[in-house]
């Protein structure tokens, strides 16, 4: 079969190739997703301890650092231990904050405080991924209505007559 010069060439995938690769990468983009969500985390946030936990730590004066995250309701605590030398985090009632920073200051414990926790990479990526799924798939739609509209400018029907 020969091309003539009004038939025009076809560039790229044919349009079944394109479908059956989106599907599959918009799978995959969901088995991706799946995963990041339902992985617990990888060591990067510290083990969760109990309050009365914390506070027997605190009366054997076993906490080194606590780094404290003030929220709404409540106050979270990232912290370490001496002995072992343990990373911690633990919630707390917002009303005993001012007894317990009293208490920790008295025991040369080392406080920060902080208005609220900062997402890590995976929690900000969670959060943005439907937005680039959702801009992906506008960007693939608006690419092939480009691609129709030329192929039906360029090898469509002509609405010349004939002569």
């Amino acid at each position: 079969m020969t091309l003539g010069p009004d038939t025009p060439q076809s560039m790229g995938m044919s349009p079944v190739g394109r479908t059956i690769l989106f599907w599959v990468m918009m799978i995959a983009l969901a088995v991706v997703l799946w995963q990041m969500a339902s992985r617990p985390s990888n060591g990067k946030s510290s083990p969760q301890m109990s309050y009365s936990e914390f506070m027997s730590q605190g009366d054997n004066n076993n906490v080194s650092t606590a780094e404290l995250f003030d929220q709404k309701d409540t106050s979270e605590i990232d912290g370490q231990l001496r002995q072992p030398s343990e990373k911690f985090r633990v919630t707390i009632p917002k009303e005993v904050i001012p007894d317990l920073t009293e208490r920790l200051r008295k025991q040369g414990v080392v406080i920060r405080v902080s208005s609220s926790s900062r997402p890590s990479w995976e929690e900000l990526t969670l959060n943005l991924a439907p937005f680039i799924v959702i801009v992906g798939i506008w960007a693939m739609m608006m690419r092939q209505m480009k691609a129709k509209r030329e192929q039906a400018t360029m090898g469509g029907p002509s609405n010349r007559p004939i002569q």
